[in-house]
């Protein structure tokens, strides 16, 4: 796995062919609490029972930004750890760090474009994982990631995946009309190939399944009150440019529509749920000795 030290120290950042990133610092650090809060429990109870099974544990962690999903995972997995976290800015990866100390955890950070599988080692992984990444990928790009994995043996821990569900309180007009603009635009390509977007957890969890998983996948949806504002008026601001940008003739009613939904956030009249998928998919073999 390369050079590693111990704690949050690890840097081992690799520079070469990394492009800028289209999310920012700021941005990954709004979403990251509630990321956290809205993980499927259930789900992630399953995992720390597998974990328990082994002694030293080996992570991928895809798209890993500054590192929230590590941040999460591993004060709860315990244990020895050695985690991979593989992004294609090498910016984010440089601003990361782990949350908190701890000797027996070794982290090295790659910078990689991840459409690059002839760079992007599986050998002797055992836990695969990402955070809000394949919602954006096709299901070309998925399938190599299946195909992947099953050749580590590795069980896939992926959270937090758009499911194409986006309920405004109170509901207005217009609504369900920028839903399907949003989820129109969330199918073409980021670099990946057309994307899947709301598709993509469960066409995933079908593709490990005919390859010997058994896989789970249970909701994780971002539930934001109106004290939230700063989230709600950043999710409304990426929208109304991602509609804009696959509907350039929707300008008038879009404009209408944004002023309203912009008063009510700023007023504190604004609930907004954003649905997701976590998914789980355990070797069938393993997944048989789990309670």
């Amino acid at each position: 796995m390369g050079r590693h030290m111990h704690g949050e120290t690890v840097e081992d950042i690799r520079v070469q062919e990394c492009k800028i990133s289209n999310f920012s610092t700021e941005w990954l650090a709004l979403r990251e609490p509630v990321d956290a809060a809205s993980r499927n429990v259930e789900l992630t109870a399953r995992l720390l029972e597998w974990r328990e099974q082994l002694d030293t544990l080996a992570a991928l962690d895809l798209a890993s930004g500054t590192g929230a999903n590590f941040r999460f995972l591993a004060p709860l997995l315990g244990g020895e750890q050695h985690w991979r976290l593989v992004d294609h800015d090498p910016a984010l990866l440089a601003q990361g760090n782990s949350g908190s100390s701890n000797a027996f955890w070794q982290v090295e950070r790659q910078c990689l474009n991840l459409v690059d599988w002839e760079s992007l080692d599986f050998q002797s992984v055992q836990l695969v994982t990402a955070s809000a990444l394949i919602d954006l990928v096709s299901a070309d790009w998925l399938g190599q990631l299946a195909q992947h994995c099953r050749v580590a043996q590795a069980v896939v821990f992926i959270v937090l995946s758009y499911d194409g569900t986006i309920v405004w309180e109170p509901a207005l007009e217009g609504d369900e009309r920028v839903r399907g603009w949003i989820n129109r635009h969330q199918r073409t390509d980021k670099g990946f190939g057309p994307a899947l977007g709301p598709r993509a957890a469960p066409e995933f969890g079908k593709m490990l399944e005919r390859l010997d998983y058994q896989v789970e996948l249970c909701p994780s949806p971002w539930r934001l009150e109106p004290e939230q504002i700063t989230l709600q008026a950043t999710l409304l601001a990426g929208w109304i440019t991602a509609v804009r940008e696959i509907a350039p003739d929707a300008t008038d009613w879009l404009d209408q529509w944004a002023a309203r939904r912009r008063d009510l956030i700023e007023s504190g009249n604004s609930r907004l749920t954003v649905g997701h998928w976590d998914l789980l998919a355990l070797r069938s073999r393993e997944a048989d000795l789990l309670p």
